[in-house]
């Protein structure tokens, strides 16, 4: 018999294998799409907005994943291989990207997002921003492997995870298709709505696996300078985007609700969506950072650069003089 990739048995035992943590994450999303469903009934909904606003596909996605995640971290702990490292905090990491990326990508808040702009503007940046860098500081590297028997998915895993071929994409996202556009199409379309997220969140993984190399196998940069630069770069566009709407005296605001939340005209809430836009960025300026410093240590310890012979000429100068 032909087995699956999901194993479901797998994915009930893991989660069965946790118990606390199972019932902990899908008590509190069952009682958030339970207050969304309410909300939407009172308001007379059929079922198109019920798939449209509380879909839970996702939400079943999200613990077909947790399951199978949490079996392979069983799976490490007893049978552990050498040079693998799976703290328990990347469990709790992923467990929390999960979270995240269902009560951004499908919760009651949709319900009030035809009403801010603020609002679209977490739901989309959350997933890069927060939801995907969760997920994969929860990947131990060196554990996962990729089958180079099934050739199609894995020449495509290997095209999307180019740097260069991050960058058209989310260039595209971004500037060629302006945030603004997105939000006024994903609102009036039920398909966009549900997708962009997804979007969102799987170029932002891809970003973050090749920044932290999470798969050494697949296309990555060479060094910390260079995956500086490159998050740099990316970031650059959406804190561009978060500034041109936070400075700008026009409203581009798409959302043509006469009942604006937390009664803000057009214009204010534009400008709050760019100064969330913006300030969104912060975790991955962290890892610019991080890397800038990485690459700084790797240069004052490397004995063949300039530096480090200048410094070790003036301690030898400075020796003999004594």
């Amino acid at each position: 018999m032909k087995r699956f990739p999901v194993n479901m048995i797998t994915c009930i035992k893991g989660l069965v294998a946790h118990q606390i943590i199972t019932a902990s994450a899908i008590s509190v999303v069952v009682l958030m799409y339970a207050i969304g469903i309410s909300m939407m009934m009172a308001k007379g909904g059929d079922v198109t907005s019920l798939l449209l606003y509380v879909n839970p596909v996702v939400l079943l996605a999200a613990m077909v994943l947790m399951g199978q995640y949490l079996y392979a971290y069983d799976n490490h702990i007893v049978n552990g291989r050498e040079r693998v490292e799976w703290p328990q905090w990347k469990m709790w990491s992923f467990v929390a990207g999960l979270f995240f990326m269902v009560v951004l990508w499908s919760s009651p808040m949709n319900f009030l997002i035809h009403r801010s702009m603020t609002l679209y503007t977490i739901k989309l940046m959350g997933e890069f921003e927060l939801a995907a860098p969760l997920l994969v500081f929860g990947m131990p590297s060196n554990i996962f492997t990729i089958n180079h028997n099934t050739r199609y998915l894995y020449g495509l895993l290997k095209f999307a995870h180019r740097p260069a071929v991050t960058s058209i994409i989310l260039l595209f996202l971004l500037v060629f298709w302006s945030m603004s556009n997105q939000m006024y199409l994903g609102l009036k379309y039920g398909v966009l709505f549900t997708l962009l997220p997804g979007a969102y969140l799987a170029v932002g993984i891809l970003v973050w696996m090749q920044s932290l190399k999470v798969f050494p196998s697949l296309p990555n940069l060479r060094n910390h300078l260079q995956k500086a630069v490159y998050v740099w770069a990316t970031e650059l566009a959406m804190m561009g985007m978060g500034g041109i709407w936070f400075w700008s005296a026009t409203s581009m605001n798409p959302m043509q609700s006469s009942h604006m939340l937390w009664g803000l005209t057009r214009l204010s809430d534009q400008h709050l969506a760019g100064l969330f836009m913006t300030a969104l960025s912060l975790p991955t300026m962290c890892l610019v950072t991080w890397h800038f410093w990485q690459w700084m240590e790797e240069i004052l310890h490397d004995p063949e650069t300039r530096l480090y012979s200048v410094i070790d000429n003036e301690n030898a100068a400075s020796s003999n003089h004594q």
